[in-house]
């Protein structure tokens, strides 16, 4: 006779052995874990502060994700960069210092970091499978820039990045304090600054 309370306890017992043992393995280095908390939101708009180091360059800015491929690097260091903001959008690239504008070319040192830094986190809300792993709450995201690959690393939960590495550029970014970005809006007062 089938015993229904019996069969329904295996069931049970089955179910809680398969969720422990991908728990467990969830937090080795292995491929996302679809069944952990689902993947952050990378496409979102923030700034955070970024330390970077190109070669023998290193360089500070404070980075805003306006939105996809909208980006605004304002430079702080070195000295030579030192109040220059870098837009790159849909429209190309501008550059500013004060109300200075420039021209810069798209192969320049200067354009090329934060093309690499941008380009490569604008690829993190498609990825998946093995271009993502977890290890201790950290997120490892394998992308690529102009067919180099370039590594970004990220709160596994909040999404806040932590790191950005190319080798074949030399270039290794350390991100902090990365907060949520909202434009001024002109109905709630204040004024309207373009960065």
């Amino acid at each position: 006779m089938f015993d229904r309370t019996n069969f329904t306890k295996k069931i049970a017992a089955g179910a809680a052995a398969v969720i422990g043992l991908t728990s467990l393995c969830g937090c080795s280095k292995l491929p996302f874990n679809p069944l952990t908390p689902s993947a952050p939101n990378f496409d979102s708009t923030y700034k955070v502060a970024a330390e970077i180091v190109y070669d023998d360059l290193a360089a500070k800015a404070d980075v805003t994700r306006k939105g996809a491929s909208e980006w605004v690097f304002s430079f702080t260091e070195p000295k030579q960069l030192n109040g220059v903001t870098m837009s790159l959008g849909t429209d190309g690239w501008s550059a500013k210092l004060g109300e200075l504008s420039f021209n810069v070319g798209d192969n320049d040192v200067y354009t090329l970091i934060p093309e690499v830094i941008g380009a490569s986190i604008d690829q993190l809300p498609a990825l998946t499978g093995e271009s993502l792993s977890s290890e201790d709450g950290v997120l490892t995201a394998d992308t690529e820039f102009d067919g180099k690959k370039v590594t970004v690393t990220a709160n596994e939960r909040s999404g806040d990045l932590i790191s950005l590495k190319c080798p074949f550029h030399k270039l290794s970014v350390n991100f902090t304090g990365q907060q949520p970005y909202t434009p001024f809006d002109p109905e709630q007062g204040g004024l309207v600054t373009e960065e």
